[in-house]
């Protein structure tokens, strides 16, 4: 209803303009009406993740106005779907402007999942008989779907010029059905896959002032957000408890919060044509959260402080936490090209994240170490560096540059990295027809280990002596690109790009090692004797990781990778490939220049993941019922989707046109995550190992639509 109130506001405000300035005008737009007829087999949501096609009619239209120096263009795509856009600008050239929208996207995940939940949709889920039934058929069905709707609107006054002013809003709803899963106790226990209700709200604000006049611009800005959801908490009954008293266990869901920001931007022109950049800003988000007094673990028999609902109690410094993160940042960029021949670049990079939230002492008798408090994190990131640019004979421009880059952050296992990159690129164009490029990268960053403390030989915190987390891990990395744009005849154009990047991780010891990846494509476009338009492209990648790890029993005090591997503690290594293809051909066929045309287009998109694992158990033999070749992973992430299109286009008139086609698409997901879905798995024995919903478990799907559209031109 709020967006129906929005549009017809907008077309009020357009139709009260134009009887106002009914002389003297200029009119043109167009209007399009497409009409569809969907016949699909498999998994709808997954064809219609982010868009809405349908049985149905839906438009597309836009109207410009002119009259003297003033303006409006209205735009309109979708029209009746939840893909749907409106927008509407107008103003007076060199004085003031405006701009209103509305658009909604869907985000569709699965159609028709299952639980044996009631409440789906709202903050409370429960069940009649404890355990939950675990006949399917007897469980509720539901949609797992987003939609979000955006409405914006701004308006910018120039008439005092130099000087300006601008002010914009924003307010965006989300609402649906997202799944999350957790865990049944802690630590721990079944999963379990909840339908959690998503009902956001976001208003945003932006008020701006400026001073723009030649060699100065200045300009302040504010900008203020404010985030509100309509359930802070899903509570739900648990099933991994004993209860017969339908006690519920609770979910924490996104928490209201607010952020701003202040931003000044300035920049200078300067002797030898250079330029100097400012931008300077400083932000706070801010957010509020009740704490829990207890937590669902699991069942202790003996344990006089466990009951038989598996809670157990905790006690806090503090039961509300007030988050806190202020940011700050400065950039400063130097340009300038004082000779033809040369060009120069150098900047100043500074970002810091403050986290001034609450840290809370948590005490838990139960659990070793009793005592604990969150961490707080934050950090802060310099770069500094200069680039160069040179023009030399020959049509060759050479360019290259040196990047240092420094963070600090509040982390325990590499609190720091100082990073150092150089790159040069090459690019010639001594041929008309030929433009070709290389180009080269080199990072080596360097990361400082903090050794962990540690209380006995049999203390967890042992590994984290040879751990090295890829995100901030040492590493030297070489990126390497080369391209070729050829066009030697007028008609035909033709693009070849390569592309290779290789880590290593130097001192890792358990993490990832090494990854390396490859891309290469190809582009060609040739039309023959206006007559027949041909087109292609091919792109593959190819990217490879290298991991070494370690299997270790609980308690155990053999934490050193070069320990001799037992039955139970030993190192195992996993090589993760991914292979990815994407090509496609088509053709413009002009039967009757500017009148009748014929298109045809096929596409093919696949991703080929695996993954080979390694047990390195020595002279141990490896776990019943496994070998080194079952243990492997040959469909990982696994898909495929087959798209043909076949489109005639008539254009009855120069302002009225038609159009007819069909389009096939087909999409196969293969992976072993999913493979075998069971809504409730179980373990050899039989036990319940969790209650699934159903969420992305068949995504695939085979899909026709016939479709035709007028178009008419005014």
């Amino acid at each position: 209803m709020k967006a129906k109130v929005f549009i017809l506001l907008l077309i009020s405000s357009l139709i009260s303009f134009l009887n106002a300035s009914a002389e003297e005008k200029t009119i043109s737009g167009d209007v399009t009406v497409t009409g569809q007829h969907l016949n699909i087999n498999g998994e709808k949501a997954k064809f219609n993740e982010y868009r809405d096609i349908r049985d149905g009619f839906t438009g597309d239209a836009e109207f410009q106005y002119e009259k003297d120096k003033y303006y409006i263009d209205l735009k309109g795509t979708d029209v009746g779907r939840k893909t749907q856009n409106y927008e509407l600008s107008g103003g007076k050239w060199g004085s003031f402007k405006y701009d209103f929208s509305y658009d909604q996207l869907p985000h569709n995940f699965t159609y028709g999942a299952k639980t044996f939940y009631t409440g789906v949709g709202g903050a409370n889920l429960t069940y009649p008989t404890h355990p939950p039934s675990t006949d399917i058929s007897t469980w509720n069905t539901f949609d797992y779907s987003l939609e979000r709707r955006n409405y914006t609107g701004g308006f910018k006054f120039d008439l005092l010029k130099p000087f300006y002013f601008d002010v914009s809003i924003s307010k965006e709803t989300k609402k649906g059905i997202y799944p999350i899963g957790t865990a049944g106790t802690s630590p721990g226990g079944i999963a379990i896959e909840l339908p959690a209700p998503i009902d956001f709200v976001t208003d945003n604000i932006k008020i701006g002032a400026g001073y723009v006049k030649n060699p100065l611009s200045l300009s302040l800005s504010y900008s203020y957000s404010k985030f509100e959801s309509d359930n802070g908490n899903l509570n739900f009954r648990n099933p991994a408890t004993t209860d017969t008293a339908a006690t519920t266990d609770t979910f924490v869901l996104p928490k209201d919060n607010s952020y701003y920001q202040l931003d000044f931007k300035g920049a200078l022109k300067l002797p030898l044509n250079s330029k100097f950049n400012v931008d300077l800003a400083s932000s706070r988000a801010k957010a509020d959260a009740h704490l829990f007094d207890s937590y669902v673990a699991a069942v202790t028999a003996g344990t006089s402080n466990i009951g038989t609902q598996g809670r157990t109690g905790i006690t806090l410094s503090d039961n509300v936490f007030n988050g806190k993160v202020d940011t700050q940042s400065y950039n400063f960029v130097l340009t300038s090209n004082p000779f033809y021949f040369l060009d120069g670049k150098a900047f100043y990079k500074d970002y810091k994240k403050d986290n001034k939230s609450d840290k809370i002492t948590t005490t838990d008798t139960t659990a070793l170490p009793a005592t604990f408090a969150n961490d707080l994190f934050g950090y802060q990131k310099e770069k500094y560096g200069v680039g160069l640019g040179f023009r030399l004979p020959a049509s060759v421009y050479l360019s290259g540059g040196y990047t240092h880059g420094k963070i600090k952050r509040d982390r325990e296992d590499i609190p720091k990295n100082d990073d150092d990159i150089i790159n040069i690129d090459l690019r010639w164009s001594g041929l008309d027809f030929m433009v070709a490029k290389v180009g080269y990268e080199r990072l080596q960053r360097k990361a400082e280990f903090e050794e962990p403390t540690v209380t006995s030989a049999s203390d967890s915190a042992n590994i984290e002596r040879f751990i090295r987390r890829f995100d901030v891990a040492a590493r030297d990395q070489d990126k390497y690109k080369a391209s070729i744009d050829f066009f030697p005849i007028e008609n035909l154009t033709f693009s070849l790009g390569y592309r290779h990047k290789n880590t290593d991780y130097k001192d890792t010891i358990l993490g990832l090692h090494k990854a390396k990846s490859d891309e290469f494509n190809i582009d060609a476009d040739y039309l023959i004797g206006k007559r027949v338009r041909l087109f292609g492209y091919f792109d593959y990648e190819y990217a490879k990781l290298d991991q070494f790890q370690r299997q270790l029993p609980s308690p155990t005090t053999l934490y050193d990778p070069a320990s001799p591997p037992t039955p139970t503690a030993f190192n195992w290594t996993v090589t993760e490939t991914d292979k990815n293809y994407a090509y496609g051909v088509g053709t413009d066929i002009y039967i009757l220049p500017n009148k009748f045309t014929l298109k045809l287009q096929y596409s093919y998109w696949k991703s080929d993941g695996s993954a080979d694992y390694t047990y390195l158990l020595g002279s141990n033999p490896l776990p019943s019922g496994r070998t080194q070749d079952n243990i492997d992973i040959s469909t990982l992430d696994n898909y495929k989707t087959t798209y043909y299109l076949a489109k005639v286009i008539y254009n009855v008139t120069n302002y009225l046109s038609l159009a007819a086609g069909y389009a096939y698409e087909k999409y196969v997901f293969d992976d072993a995550q999913y493979n075998g879905y069971n809504y409730v798995p179980t373990s050899s024995t039989g036990s319940t190992l969790g209650y699934l919903t159903g969420a992305y478990s068949n995504p695939s799907y085979r899909a026709n639509v016939v479709f035709f559209s007028a178009a008419y031109k005014f």
